[in-house]
């Protein structure tokens, strides 16, 4: 049995896409500004090369309380990663590549650690420079992630629902997802990390899957209702999804908050990407993967009766099968 809250709701979705298209825009926008203004996204570690230290106490340390130390002394874009074992605690310190050099770097923090944890014995175990080169790599390889992804999940949804306005709506929804959440990140100038990458590849596994239920009811309604306004089938299929989408919204959303507020310094940024990207996949799913189906009806309806003289045409979408 299937749970529901919401019933026979009649929300005109189509008529309000004209709205929604334009906040999606303002938004998109406001976060290409920030990227411009800033100079690109703010890339973490692995996108940009810095220096790693790793760092053994005799006794166990707080995570926060080393991350509170160097941050006090001016050491910003901080990583930190505990290896424990039997005899001591390691702590590995990555920071972003900086004016002065890695003996530089290993001596101030070292200087820094002895002084908040004077009892505890520590040792500088290893101390390495990751240049700008591998980052370049890196951010190449995301780049190619996405892109590929984009290129799956047209070939998957125009086969499935064969046609290519289909695939091509879902591939714009995630776009727009993207975008969005990297346009927040650069308005609070949040770092783009490879963690980041995986939590948008994530969004965008979720978004198309909102995106093909909500498709999945629009191709059934107009097998079932085939005379019915192509609009008013769109309305239909997205009031019948409803109340899975927000059920399954919710349900996520509780994780990525948990995550974010108990995950740890660690996946802080992947938590709050996906905080975002709950919130901005289900909104795309509806109020523009959809509607954007609706406007290239619409446009193939209004090309085929110039090319028929004013005739009415049957809508090319409704032969869906």
């Amino acid at each position: 049995m299937q749970f529901s809250f919401l019933h026979n709701t009649n929300i005109n979705f189509i008529a309000k896409r004209y709205v929604f298209f334009a906040v999606s825009i303002i938004v998109a926008l406001a976060g290409i500004v920030s990227l411009v203004l800033r100079g690109g996204p703010n890339y973490g570690i692995d996108f940009t090369g810095g220096v790693l230290m790793q760092v053994a106490f005799a006794q166990p340390v707080n995570m926060n309380d080393i991350r509170s130390a160097l941050g006090s002394a001016g050491i910003q874009g901080l990583e930190l990663q505990s290896a424990q074992s039997s005899s001591h605690t390691s702590i590995i310190v990555r920071a972003k590549q900086s004016s002065i050099n890695q003996d530089q770097f290993a001596a101030q923090v070292s200087g820094i650690l002895s002084q908040k944890f004077p009892g505890n014995q520590m040792t500088v175990e290893r101390t390495e420079y990751v240049g700008p080169a591998v980052g370049k790599h890196l951010v190449q390889q995301a780049y190619y992630a996405l892109i590929f992804s984009f290129i799956g999940i047209i070939i998957y949804v125009a086969f499935r629902f064969k046609s290519t306005i289909w695939g091509t709506a879902g591939v714009v929804g995630i776009v727009h997802d993207v975008f969005v959440i990297f346009g927040i990140f650069s308005l609070l100038n949040k770092e783009i990390t490879l963690m980041i990458v995986t939590a948008l590849l994530t969004i965008a596994g979720y978004s198309i899957n909102d995106t093909i239920v909500v498709f999945d009811r629009i191709r059934e309604n107009l097998r079932l209702h085939p005379k019915d306004d192509f609009g008013s089938v769109i309305n239909m299929s997205i009031n019948q999804t409803l109340s899975r989408t927000i059920i399954t919204s919710v349900t996520v959303f509780i994780v990525a908050v948990s995550l974010f507020f108990m995950g740890g310094e660690v996946i802080h940024g992947f938590a709050f990407a996906l905080l975002i990207g709950v919130f901005i996949g289900t909104y795309s799913s509806i109020y523009v993967c959809s509607p954007l189906v609706y406007e290239w009806h619409e446009y193939q309806k209004r090309r085929y009766a110039m090319m028929r003289g004013g005739a009415a045409v049957k809508p090319a979408l409704k032969r869906v099968k």
